[in-house]
């Protein structure tokens, strides 16, 4: 058996000289089992070939959101990794409300998506948010009984909690929380817990949609708090 990473892709923008494929054919550890061309098919061929992780175009004709909850839910797991054409506020929100393992904007560099494929693979939780890069967004519409809700959850925390809650959705590591804040990385640890067991969040994936809705991600904001 192979210990390599098994990645199928399906990806409607792949280009016909390999692209993405042949980077991750070029790995020691990775290579491709698959490739999807007609989106409607890409469950069936998961279940078929049992890849460890799937690249996801969810512009696909054939695909949607439905097809990342078909993916999750078939034994073993399929990890994914949601691929995207624009650094989309909405995708990426409908990509963490069906628990899509992992987010990534397709025109990045490739090489920062083979890392994204590696720890995805490891079963870490990964949602990429473009620092200074997203579009304005207020998150849930003030005044609505859904936002205050979501305010009513976010006075439960304290500011340092808030602090870390922001930072850590931007996706800064908590060694880079703790240097900023200059207190110790096991201090971080504990304010993430208490925010997940204030919150009653399981994965950073809860993190992440909860700061978009509540509005703590906009343009310009680099996640680290201010000192």
């Amino acid at each position: 058996m192979s210990d390599k990473v098994a990645v199928l892709i399906a990806d409607g923008q792949e280009p016909s000289d390999g692209g993405i494929g042949k980077l991750i054919q070029a790995q020691e550890d990775m290579e491709v089992i698959g490739r999807v061309v007609q989106g409607e098919h890409v469950v069936q061929i998961a279940t078929d070939l049992q890849p460890d992780v799937v690249l996801l175009d969810l512009t696909m004709p054939g695909i949607g959101l439905r097809t990342l909850e078909r993916l999750s839910a078939l034994q073993p797991p399929v990890r994914t990794v949601v691929l995207a054409l624009h650094q989309d506020i909405s995708l990426l929100r409908s990509a963490l409300a069906t628990r899509s393992l992992g987010y990534v904007v397709y025109r990045r560099s490739k090489i920062e998506l083979l890392s994204v494929i590696r720890k995805v693979y490891r079963g870490r939780g990964y949602v990429e948010v473009p620092t200074g890069g997203l579009p304005l967004d207020p998150g849930v519409a003030l005044g609505s009984t859904k936002r205050r809700e979501l305010d009513g959850q976010l006075e439960l925390l304290s500011k340092r909690e808030k602090e870390v809650l922001r930072a850590v959705s931007y996706g800064y590591t908590n060694r880079e929380i703790a240097e900023r804040l200059s207190i110790s990385v096991k201090s971080i640890e504990t304010y993430r817990y208490r925010v997940a067991e204030k919150l009653a969040f399981r994965s950073r994936a809860d993190l992440v949609r909860f700061a978009l809705e509540v509005g703590l991600l906009q343009t310009g904001g680099e996640g680290l708090p201010q000192v």
